[in-house]
């Protein structure tokens, strides 16, 4: 009788691993976002209140955080956000570029005339780096 029910039990905790694995597979699939790929939308969307913050990680390591707003101008449904952030060195010359999603199919649209923070975390920064925001440019725009 005792086997009988580790075998329940290991069946259950198969079957429930196997729908965590798909449910995480699902969530983090990298595919063309929904809506229409329009680059020139970006001159309808504006980063603003940028800053940068700095902190301690629980493995001992340092997290650097860039937050913002992203403010939707326009008149249409911006789906997904991607922009290259440049990082300048002390001298004001470009160190280092990292592409990042600051709005994804896995978040809310942003409306219309419509505002929504965000926030992103690096765990490395080039060397160098001179604290202040790194500056956005959008290569990737999806709107409906």
């Amino acid at each position: 009788m005792l086997s009988a029910r580790w075998k329940i039990y290991g069946i259950a905790l198969a079957i429930a691993i196997v729908v965590v694995v798909i449910g995480w597979i699902a969530y983090s699939r990298t595919g063309t976002p929904s809506g229409r790929r329009d680059d020139a939308y970006a001159a309808q969307v504006a980063i603003t209140d940028a800053k940068v913050s700095a902190a301690e990680s629980m493995m001992g390591g340092g997290v650097v955080y860039y937050d913002g707003v992203i403010d939707n101008r326009g008149d249409r449904t911006l789906i997904a956000y991607t922009v290259d952030l440049t990082f300048h060195g002390i001298d004001g010359q470009p160190l280092d570029h990292y592409q990042r999603a600051l709005l994804s199919d896995h978040l809310r649209p942003i409306p219309p005339h419509t505002q929504r923070s965000f926030e992103i975390g690096f765990d490395k920064v080039p060397d160098g780096w001179n604290q202040a925001p790194p500056a956005p440019r959008a290569v990737a725009v999806y709107v409906r």
